[in-house]
């Protein structure tokens, strides 16, 4: 089971990323879950805490659900990187505020065939980014908390199963597989009737409600006026109070297959890249370079060293052709050549004799007028002189 790290960040946290690196001791929440605890064990402290767990883990960070829209809108089948051009300006006139300044992720397409997505300032988003950033943390996915709350496929045409949690004055309302609002609980009834109104023809068969450690909720007169409006509308409701904090069920809901991932185009971890590698690029451009020409450089010494020692190669072979003539077969001259080289040192121990002997012998042929010497031979100790004398007095005298 892979490690996996869920952080919590919370609407109060926006915008309190400062100079002095304040981010560390922002406080959060946050889920861990591995192969000792596959349940998922909770963490209360501050980012820089959460970072000292996140060595080796896919990191997924839920975000404020009231700072992110989602939306649909109905576009024709078209390639991905047109789809998020075009969506952006297909939702202007939906959304307040200028389209330059803000980020809309892309989800996926349902049946209808209208493309869900995700919409967030620019503003907000650098806000949290930053958060991480100053603590070493770096999101796999980032998403607002809605897709926290599990969904589930409808088990019949029509019969739609929507998901709502309530934690406090805080409220998720999850009415799709990507689609949903997070809302303040003071505005619960108008908040469900306008997203049931909203689905027209396809209004939710049931409301799954939880509700975190309120068990007063079910005695309320919210609740009474709720359940009497779903059973007028034929959405059948049901109430579950649980002991746990929201994080927990959030990770535990969370599916990242169904969730839109808010880090895409240019924010996508491939994009964080090159504006991290932007302001190297000359230099690492002009080290290219210089590996390049380094490389040529490289090329050249080696072919002319290998040329050189293809000429010293045959020198070396002919200087052994010189010294050994009666050599055939030439297959390494220098071992060769040493060896040939060993072989006449090795008759060296002779060498002192025959020079003596030629001493002697030069000494008598010197004072033989007319006679020259035309071959010696020394064997064995032994010093053949072939001479020839002018007469046979001078070798009567020799």
């Amino acid at each position: 089971m892979r490690k996996q790290l869920f952080i919590q960040l919370f609407e109060q946290q926006a915008g309190q990323v400062s100079e002095g690196g304040e981010a560390a001791v922002l406080p959060a929440s946050w889920v861990l879950r591995d192969e000792q605890r596959p349940a998922g064990a909770l963490f209360h402290g501050n980012l820089q805490e959460a970072a000292a767990q996140a060595a080796g883990a896919r990191v997924s960070v839920l975000v404020p659900g009231v700072d992110v829209v989602l939306a649909q809108v109905e576009l024709p089948a078209m390639k991905a990187q047109r789809l998020a051009r075009a969506v952006p300006f297909a939702l202007e006139e939906q959304l307040a505020g200028d389209v330059d300044d803000l980020h809309v992720a892309i989800g996926q397409r349902d049946a209808q065939g209208r493309v869900a997505n995700a919409v967030v300032s620019r503003q907000r988003l650098d806000d949290w980014l930053e958060q991480l950033k100053a603590v070493g943390l770096q999101a796999d996915v980032m998403t607002p908390e809605m897709f926290g709350l599990q969904w589930e496929v409808e088990d019949a045409p029509g019969h739609n199963r929507w998901s709502m949690l309530i934690d406090g004055r805080v409220g998720l309302l999850r009415t799709g597989a990507q689609t949903g609002l997070a809302f303040e609980t003071d505005s619960l009834l108008p908040v469900l009737q306008a997203c049931v109104d909203d689905a027209g023809d396809t209004p939710p068969a049931s409301l799954q409600l939880t509700v975190c450690g309120d068990d007063a909720f079910a005695d309320s007169d919210e609740y009474r006026v709720l359940s009497a409006s779903c059973a007028e509308q034929g959405i059948e409701l049901s109430l579950e109070t649980k002991n746990e904090v929201r994080s927990v069920m959030l990770a535990q809901g969370f599916d990242e297959q169904r969730a839109i991932n808010l880090l895409q185009g240019d924010y996508s971890r491939k994009q964080q890249l090159e504006k991290l590698l932007r302001p190297w690029r000359p230099a690492l451009m002009l080290a290219g370079l210089w590996l390049l020409l380094q490389a040529g450089v490289f090329v050249m010494e080696y072919n002319r060293l290998a040329t050189q020692d293809s000429e010293l190669k045959e020198q070396i072979e002919t200087v052994y052709r010189e010294a050994f003539p009666e050599s055939r077969n030439i297959v390494n001259p220098k071992v060769q050549m040493q060896r040939g080289l060993e072989k006449l040192r090795g008759s060296g121990g002779q060498s002192d004799g025959l020079l003596a002997l030629l001493a002697q012998a030069g000494a008598v042929l010197k004072d033989t007028p007319g006679a020259s010497l035309r071959t010696l031979r020394f064997k064995g100790s032994k010093l053949d002189v072939d001479v020839n004398m002018p007469d046979l007095q001078s070798l009567d005298k020799l």
